[in-house]
């Protein structure tokens, strides 16, 4: 289900609060969040809105960083896409940072439509100062570059003998680039044996599928 779906937002937005539950002390939480499509750390952003005491949201993007630029500078402006190790990712104009954008224009949707329109017709929006402090009480940034991701799960490999794929991996990195005071929270979102190539090339392991998935190599595919 594509993040543009309402209803995976609002599955999305579960974790958030069951994951302060769990966490259940008084120090400000933090969510780093491997964004491409803004959906995932808009459902933690909803979660916030609707009362979940949390501080920041840590907006993390590999080397296509249209979100990192507009939330760390205001300038929402789309470039060229680059090939990455974390395809999820590899996008410019995303899909939910339009749900943003009309919440910032205190819902009014013509308001929305008319920036949705100039960035089709422009491939910018450069956000006001006014809006940019309501976004940077919620929302930092960072990116990572591909060494940078399959140096993260290396790194994170050796110290600790867990694998992280490369979107996980730039959620982690993020974090660290950032350096916040708090307890700090990782999104993981995919298993790494979806990224097999990305893995072996950083730590020379092919991780494996796990059990309960290896059934599917013989299955019939079925397509349209």
């Amino acid at each position: 289900v594509n993040s543009i779906n309402w209803a995976r937002i609002i599955a999305q937005a579960v974790y958030y609060f069951y994951t302060y539950l769990q966490v259940g002390d008084s120090k400000p939480i933090n969510f780093s969040v491997p964004t491409g499509n803004f959906g995932d750390v808009y459902a933690g952003y909803l979660s916030k809105k609707m009362g979940l005491p949390v501080n920041k949201f840590i907006v993390a993007t590999n080397q296509n960083d249209i979100l990192h630029r507009a939330i760390s500078n205001g300038k929402y402006e789309a470039k060229s896409v680059h090939e990455t190790n974390s395809p999820s990712m590899d996008i410019q104009v995303a899909s939910n940072f339009e749900r943003l954008i009309y919440d910032l224009n205190d819902c009014n949707d013509d308001e929305t439509k008319k920036i949705m329109d100039g960035i089709k017709e422009n491939g910018k929006y450069i956000i006001s100062k006014d809006k940019m402090e309501r976004i940077n009480k919620d929302f930092l940034s960072a990116s990572m570059s591909e060494k940078e991701v399959l140096d993260t799960i290396k790194e994170v490999h050796n110290k600790h003998d867990i694998i992280l794929d490369p979107h996980s991996a730039i959620g982690f990195g993020s974090l660290n680039k950032i350096n916040i005071d708090g307890n700090n929270i990782v999104l993981a979102t995919a298993h790494p044996c979806k990224f097999p190539e990305a893995i072996d090339r950083s730590i020379g392991i092919k991780p494996e599928l796990p059990d309960e998935l290896k059934y599917v190599i013989n299955e019939k595919e079925n397509y349209d």
